[in-house]
């Protein structure tokens, strides 16, 4: 099982790191491609959430992912349990974990693939390294909850009072299991009850759950300047925003809409009929958009 030490507290955390195999089904390409793909999951799920993406990138269409676990969630059960003597876990201990990942691995060029607190963690992992800003050639941002501006609904404690509450609860579970239609707006699309408690057994439930309250005060960070910062630098790296709809959980006027001013040069495309988990309801359409933006950009 491929892990690392983080450099902060020397947790354990896993990564997922997959090479295109030589005799895969359905290749649409005989050659590995330049770009690594680097994929960032949300809250409170892991790098699985990615499956129905990561499979076809990775066999038919040639890309190398690396897919870790942000710590206390998926595989990466580290960092959250060393004591009373361990540093504070904050959004910089996350870039950390990921910046010294990518420092270890050495994936050469590459393009971020996060998902909604995933989108924060490449904005500041942008902002803190050389390494990143020196490799990284795109960001495609799903669902983003950037920049989390004050008054917004993501930063609203009477919004995330209930969550925490239900995740508090001894009837945890079925918490859970009432929120994650809403993720997928399961109203909307056809999402089956085997897919639905895939997600909450294999991914949601292997949480930390000190882990997933903390990260859920963490993944509020404002990025605001971070933003503001890369516009006035000029660095036009292209950006690819793929938004809801419907998406209840960050309302796109909130957080892409805005994005979308401040980088001007980024493209916006909006997802009908889709909520916060559009990587899974609608997986076709995210895996040709991303084809798409990567076969765009010169290595």
């Amino acid at each position: 099982m491929p892990t690392f030490q983080s450099p902060v507290d020397q947790a354990t955390l896993f990564y997922r790191y997959y090479a295109p195999s030589s005799t895969p089904f359905n290749p649409s390409s005989s050659g590995i491609q330049p770009l690594t793909l680097i994929f960032l999951h949300g809250w409170p799920m892991s790098s699985r959430m990615f499956d129905a993406l990561i499979l076809p990138l990775v066999e038919s269409h040639r890309f190398r992912v690396i897919a870790p676990d942000r710590r206390g969630f998926g595989l990466s059960a580290g960092g959250w349990t060393a004591g009373p003597s361990s540093p504070e876990i904050t959004f910089d201990t996350f870039t950390t974990d990921l910046t010294s990942l990518l420092d270890q691995l050495s994936p050469g060029p590459f393009v971020f693939v996060a998902a909604s607190m995933g989108c924060i963690e490449s904005v500041l992992a942008r902002a803190a390294s050389d390494l990143v800003r020196r490799l990284c050639r795109g960001f495609v941002w799903l669902g983003p909850n950037v920049p989390n501006r004050p008054g917004t609904k993501a930063l609203d404690p009477e919004t995330w009072k209930p969550i925490n509450e239900g995740w508090r609860s001894a009837a945890r579970g079925e918490f859970i299991a009432g929120q994650i239609p809403g993720i997928f707006r399961a109203d909307l699309n056809d999402v089956g009850e085997h897919t639905l408690a895939f997600i909450q057994h294999d991914i949601i439930l292997q949480a930390d759950p000190v882990a997933v309250e903390r990260t859920a005060v963490i993944c509020c960070r404002n990025v605001e300047n971070e933003l503001r910062e890369w516009a006035a630098s000029g660095e036009q790296v292209p950006v690819l925003m793929l938004h809801g709809d419907s998406d209840a959980s960050m309302p796109i006027e909130d957080s892409a809409a805005v994005v979308k001013e401040m980088l001007p040069w980024s493209t916006l495309k909006v997802y009908e009929r889709s909520g916060h988990g559009l990587y899974l309801t609608h997986a076709k359409q995210v895996l040709d958009d991303i084809l798409e933006f990567v076969g765009s950009i010169k290595v």
